[in-house]
């Protein structure tokens, strides 16, 4: 998907935007209560306006989203009611912090340090081409003992716009350098997907992973910069 994709998906809104959900997800607070939010500061990527947003701030100690679309960021913290301040690329409101950045020219510093990635709709939005890079980029800035939590879909008839189906076998590719703890894979006969393209089933899984160690195949970041888009 190219940036000017999500642009017009946030323009247009309505069905553009039905991968926004209007509550926290289940699996958040399920996999991710206050005990284990304690002191932990949360990386969010291509966080839209997602509510759990505001579920991690509750209890962790520092949530930071990034997201490209700055009409997004606003709506966020204008629906919530939350007041923020704007310093230069980042939205600020108390411990949540936005940068609205593309998140494949991130580096380091732009991030500083997190305990633990949460990834709903993030990995399931990118074709993968796109998805690699993405993968690639999240290897760069994560240190070993990073948390992941990913959430996605798995359905036939495979379709090519997003959300993608993305498999456990694929998950386990992606991840050689994690430990994967397969949580969750509920049969959803009701979800709207199933209805809207007559799909024959669709699975939603959860995956809690922690970092072993760095890939062993560690990426040129100013080649992956060049060619993101």
């Amino acid at each position: 998907m190219e940036k000017a994709f999500w642009f017009n998906s946030w323009e247009l809104e309505g069905h553009y935007t039905s991968f926004h959900r209007k509550d926290i997800h289940p699996y958040a607070i399920k996999h991710l209560p206050p005990f284990a939010l304690e002191g932990k500061t949360v990386l969010v990527p291509l966080c839209g306006k997602s509510l759990d947003l505001l579920y991690f701030s509750r209890f962790a100690h520092q949530v930071i989203g990034v997201e490209i679309v700055e009409k997004a960021i606003i709506q966020f913290f204008e629906e919530n009611q939350l007041a923020y301040r704007q310093i230069g690329s980042r939205f600020v409101s108390g411990n949540i912090t936005i940068l609205c950045r593309d998140f494949f020219y991130l580096n380091r510093e732009d991030i500083g340090s997190f305990d633990l990635v949460y990834d709903r709709a993030s990995l399931v939005a990118l074709p993968e081409p796109m998805r690699m890079r993405y993968l690639q980029t999240l290897e760069w800035l994560s240190p070993v003992g990073t948390l992941y939590f990913l959430n996605t879909l798995e359905y036939a008839p495979i379709l090519k716009t997003p959300p993608f189906s993305i498999s456990p076998a694929e998950v386990a590719s992606y991840f050689p350098n994690y430990v994967i703890d397969h949580v969750e894979c509920p049969m959803l006969p009701d979800h709207g997907m199933v209805r809207k393209f007559n799909l024959t089933h669709l699975k939603e899984h959860g995956f809690m992973m922690r970092k072993l160690y760095d890939s062993p195949v560690l990426i040129d970041i100013d080649e992956l910069m060049e060619t993101a888009w």
